[in-house]
């Protein structure tokens, strides 16, 4: 177990069947609906992920929109 002084890693663990979850989501370019606090749900496709954000695109011509992890509720695919 670490401790509260040791450097937490940078990477996402892929080994994580959420992870690798999202991943698939992403690769397929399926549609999905995402419950953020504050905000309501949003649709679209994600388009990538890091350990903190998720790139999320609404509409052809719209810049993406970066949802936190950390408000994220859900994510439930639509397709």
């Amino acid at each position: 177990m670490q401790s509260f002084f040791e450097k937490r890693t940078t990477a996402l663990d892929t080994s994580q069947p959420s992870i690798r979850h999202l991943q698939d989501l992403i690769r397929h370019r399926t549609p999905v609906a995402i419950q953020v606090s504050g905000v309501g749900e949003l649709e679209g496709t994600l388009h990538w992920q890091d350990i903190h954000y998720l790139a999320l695109s609404q509409d052809e011509g719209r810049p993406l929109t970066l949802i936190s992890r950390a408000a994220a509720s859900t994510i439930r695919a639509l397709g």
